[in-house]
């Protein structure tokens, strides 16, 4: 069978996710190099946030059961073994970043901002390690992981790549950082077959960096 054969092949309800997840992936990156404008570019960038939502929304046929989805065996010894596993990489992680910026390893006090913070985190690992990662991981588990990890990286990078950006660091090696981490949830979402691992990793990575944190920084639209 040649590659055109190949991809004949592959279900048309296949080929439309894979498709709604390369589109809203683009449509986030271009959000995020938007948002840091100034009005009207700013009002300009949530155009493609609305076309990710209602992409995500019209490949979703039952909220309610979606919602099942997404907890199911939340409280199997599998499961609590994985949300261990997800807490302690949220705490490390958090730890190394806090010890690599001269802060003090934990927080000393948790303000307001830091739901923000955490409510970001789960919204980010609902669309690329679910929506995306799990749209993709239909045609190949293996380069859903990748693709959604690219993506995700993607999407941070492009909040300061605009030329109005607060260039703080050296974007390379922040989008390198970012991949490998995402990578690193990838694999932990598929291997738990679970969201909820990779939500608890990240939420508590944002809550231990971000605890202290007066005011959104500026990159938080």
């Amino acid at each position: 069978m040649n590659h055109s054969e190949q991809i004949k092949a592959i279900p048309r309800r296949t080929k439309k996710g894979v498709l709604d997840a390369v589109i809203s992936s683009a449509e986030i990156m271009v959000f995020a190099y938007l948002i840091t404008y100034p009005f009207p570019f700013k009002a300009v960038a949530f155009i493609p946030l609305v076309m990710v939502a209602f992409i995500i929304s019209r490949d979703i046929n039952s909220p309610s059961v979606t919602f099942r989805l997404l907890f199911k065996n939340l409280f199997s010894l599998k499961m609590l073994i994985q949300i261990v596993i997800g807490l302690e990489l949220g705490i490390i992680a958090a730890i190394y970043y806090r010890d690599h910026l001269g802060m003090p390893i934990l927080p000393v006090e948790i303000r307001p901002f830091v739901l923000v913070a955490v409510s970001v985190a789960a919204i980010e690992e609902l669309v690329f390690r679910g929506f995306i990662q799990g749209q993709i991981s239909k045609l190949n588990t293996d380069f859903a992981v990748v693709f959604a990890a690219f993506a995700h990286a993607s999407y941070k990078a492009c909040l300061f790549l605009s030329p109005v950006a607060i260039h703080q660091q050296n974007i390379v090696v922040f989008f390198i950082w970012s991949f490998a981490a995402y990578i690193v949830l990838g694999f932990l979402k598929h291997y738990s077959k679970s969201i909820v691992p990779v939500i608890i990793t990240h939420a508590i990575f944002d809550l231990v960096v971000y605890a202290e944190v007066l005011q959104a920084p500026w990159w938080v639209w």
